[in-house]
């Protein structure tokens, strides 16, 4: 087993990841990590198995008149991959849903946008990698899924994280300061919801990988 590790939403990252897998051999790539949830129901640590992804990125969610899911691109996960994922976490009893993820430009940090977004697109998890690294590999024919936890809820705001990583994807430090400080409440709930969200995290990739 091979990890590769992108920063979050990292320009870029898509070309250096097909470069990668072009010059290497692989049997199959399975994308982890967290993800804002879309859907009301769903809480921190809830897993989310992919069955396809749209690309949203160029679109301009908050507007009124920002296209319907049928106007984006979509790509879909490997279905063997992917029953083979909901059979393994099936059998370790965790609890997850398998429905659309969607891939935006920046993060989501309103509720209002994100439930906004997940009823428009009827997807369930948001994230700014999958799309492109789900296309990467179909370039190549290489099988690849896509599985996430969800760390921000649909129905809470988030600070904003949009100008608190660098261009690699990594978060600067004094700007994350900044972005918190200036929503406390929301900061605070936030924090209480990392450890719980990276501990399913752990257990769901435990599962899925049998161990």
């Amino acid at each position: 087993v091979t990890i590769l590790r992108s920063g979050m939403g990292a320009v870029g990252f898509a070309q250096r990841l097909a470069k990668h897998l072009a010059d290497s051999r692989y049997d199959a790539l399975i994308i982890a990590g967290l993800a804002g949830g879309l859907g009301p129901r769903l809480r921190v640590g809830d897993a989310v198995l992919y069955d396809l992804c749209y690309d949203a990125r160029a679109t301009e969610f908050t507007r009124r008149e920002r296209p319907g899911h049928g106007e984006v691109a979509t790509t879909a996960c490997d279905e063997t991959l992917s029953g083979f994922l909901y059979w393994a976490l099936t059998r370790s009893g965790l609890s997850f849903i398998q429905a659309p993820g969607i891939t935006v430009g920046r993060i989501v940090t309103e509720a209002k946008e994100k439930l906004a977004l997940g009823a428009r697109y009827g997807a369930a998890a948001v994230d700014m990698e999958t799309y492109e690294t789900l296309d990467a590999c179909a370039r190549i024919g290489l099988p690849a899924a896509a599985l996430r936890v969800i760390s921000d809820e649909a129905v809470r705001d988030i600070p904003d994280f949009n100008r608190i990583y660098n261009a690699d994807g990594r978060m600067n430090g004094w700007r994350t300061f900044a972005a918190m400080a200036a929503r406390p409440s929301a900061s605070l709930r936030l924090l209480m919801t990392v450890r719980p969200a990276l501990q399913s995290l752990r257990a769901t990739l435990q599962a899925a990988m049998g161990a």
